[in-house]
Parts: C-alpha cells; sequence; structure tokens
C-alpha cells in the first residue's frame, strides 16, 4: 500500500435519504454500517428512486458513536427515510483509503495525526464517502475520508 496523501479542500452541501443508529463503541460501527446502507437503499428502490452516492457520516463522544448512513437524494420525502442536509465545510482534511474497511482505521489515524501535526483541530462529525463500493471482498473499494477541521 502507498503513502496516504492527506490534503485539505472545502466539502461541498450534500442532500441524503439516511437512518441513523447508535452504539455504544467504535468497534460496534461495521455490524451497523452495511445493513443501515441495505435498508436506505431498498426503501429508496421501493419509492422508485435510484440510489446516488452513499455517504456514512459518525459523531463519537464519551456516549458512542452516532453513524448516519444514506445516498445523496434530491426528492421528495420518503416514508421511513430521513432527510438530513450536510452542510458546507470550508476547510476538512481528507484522504483517499483504497481497499478494505477492514484496514480503514489506520488511514483514519493518519488522517488524525496530519491534524494535530499541521496544528489544526478536529471539528465535528467526520465523513466517508464511498466512491467505489460495488464489490462484496471491498478489495477495489475507493472511500473519502473526510474530517472538518478549524485553525487552532
Amino acid at each position: 500500500m502507498s503513502a496516504l496523501e492527506i490534503s485539505e479542500k472545502a466539502l461541498p452541501y450534500v442532500r441524503l435519504a439516511t437512518l441513523t443508529e447508535k452504539v455504544d463503541t467504535q468497534p460496534e460501527v461495521a455490524a451497523v454500517v452495511g445493513p443501515l446502507f441495505d435498508r436506505v437503499a431498498d426503501a429508496l428502490l421501493a419509492s422508485g428512486a435510484n440510489p446516488g452516492l452513499p455517504i456514512a457520516e459518525y459523531d463519537m463522544d464519551r456516549h458512542g458513536v452516532r453513524i448516519t448512513v444514506g445516498f445523496t437524494y434530491d426528492g421528495p420525502a420518503i416514508d421511513g427515510l430521513v432527510i438530513v442536509e450536510l452542510p458546507a465545510v470550508e476547510s476538512a482534511f481528507t484522504a483517499t483509503h483504497h481497499g478494505s474497511m477492514a484496514t480503514i482505521d489506520d488511514s483514519w489515524g493518519a488522517v488524525n495525526a496530519a491534524i494535530t501535526e499541521r496544528g489544526a483541530t478536529a471539528v465535528g462529525p467526520c465523513r466517508e464517502v464511498y466512491l467505489q463500493s460495488e464489490s462484496e471482498d471491498q478489495a477495489d473499494w475507493i472511500t473519502e475520508l473526510q474530517q472538518p477541521v478549524s485553525a487552532s
């Protein structure tokens, strides 16, 4: 695996059709994300809509992790789903993770280390944008990691 390239950029506003769950600890996240995405996709398809780009937002605090997953969506409300508007962000540290979600913690560790090294502060929930996520084995997955920041 090549060195992770970490950059700073603005993030656009995104409108999603979503579902949210909360878990007590970070290791519980993996078991929740996939089934949540499946439920959102099923609801979108049942309504006649096509799921857009898959995005997850993770909000961690001392009480656990709030996981919001969804697909970009510009249509009307859909029964059972919540429309969430992720605001544009002036500055975020981003990196592109290639491959399995089993190693994504290493990539997030590098992003968080870069934030500290560059004198910034993580603010608000982080996001994962699943640019390519079709294969079962995840070997060819491409995920953009996004952590909003403020200068220190």
